[in-house]
């Protein structure tokens, strides 16, 4: 499980925010036997000024050095919250059932602004082929929260997200709409790839037009581009209450008490080798 965020505590406007998507992430992972990084995204700086969102692509790379034994990288950003912590990441999306239960095949795929992209998801897969695990809303497929598994096509794939020319676009979601433009033009990449129903793995909360909503039952609700409006304080507090409330773990507990919760800890190529 992997998180960025950028040394501030501003996200949302909600004090404290940072300490519960910590127990949030450092709980599940406790229960279901996963490794957490959380990544300062500022010290990942791209050259040439490119803007901080582009930095996810290099914590992404850097999580698979400092993993070597995870098969998978499961990206979300910061203003997500798991709210059925018994759903297994691997069971619900993963698994060759979990995929099958949940793919869209055939499915339309739109651009920012609701425009159809003009081709749709392939109509078959090979589950021992799917490299990228992600899901759409009504403005296109969402890089908010995905999965992607080692290999070399990965590694490829992600040398290719920031390719130059990409950053230099200026498209509306910058990192989000070069993912589209790769999807759509390279055969490679749908190959590798499938698009999940949004309510398996991206749901929205009740008052986000742009996609369907959280049910309860459903693995988490992703609070896609609040920003700091009044609102969103509410909304996030709300289904914060209303997630599925398992025991802390002691070490989460007592990390946050003290102050050494791993908040933002990874910082750049710090303690990796040398030459990487």
């Amino acid at each position: 499980m992997v998180t960025g965020s950028t040394g501030t505590d501003r996200m949302l406007g909600i004090p404290h925010i940072k300490d519960m998507i910590y127990e949030n992430r450092k709980t599940y992972a406790e229960i279901h036997g996963l490794e957490f990084m959380w990544a300062n995204m500022t010290s990942y700086n791209l050259p040439d000024g490119s803007p901080i969102y582009w930095n996810k692509i290099p914590i992404l790379k850097e999580a698979f050095v400092r993993f070597p034994d995870a098969e998978w990288i499961w990206w979300m950003d910061m203003d997500i919250i798991i709210m059925n912590t018994s759903l297994s990441i691997y069971d619900h999306v993963l698994s060759p059932e979990g995929m099958a239960r949940n793919v869209l095949l055939n499915e339309s795929i739109h651009t920012a602004g609701g425009g159809d992209l003009g081709q749709s998801t392939p109509s078959t897969y090979k589950h021992e082929d799917i490299n990228f695990v992600i899901s759409k809303d009504a403005w296109g497929m969402v890089v908010g929260n995905f999965l992607m598994r080692r290999g070399t096509w990965s590694d490829w794939l992600l040398d290719l997200w920031i390719e130059p020319l990409y950053i230099a676009q200026g498209w509306t979601f910058p990192e989000n709409d070069a993912w589209t433009h790769m999807w759509k033009h390279h055969k490679i990449v749908q190959e590798h790839s499938v698009c999940m129903n949004q309510r398996s793995m991206n749901a929205y909360p009740d008052y986000n037009l742009l996609g369907e909503h959280w049910a309860r039952g459903d693995h988490i609700v992703h609070f896609a581009g609040c920003g700091d409006h009044p609102i969103c304080e509410t909304e996030w507090n709300k289904y914060w209450d209303l997630r599925e409330k398992p025991e802390v773990p002691v070490s989460v507990k007592s990390k946050l008490q003290d102050g050494t919760a791993e908040i933002e800890d990874v910082q750049g190529g710090v303690g990796l080798p040398s030459d990487f």
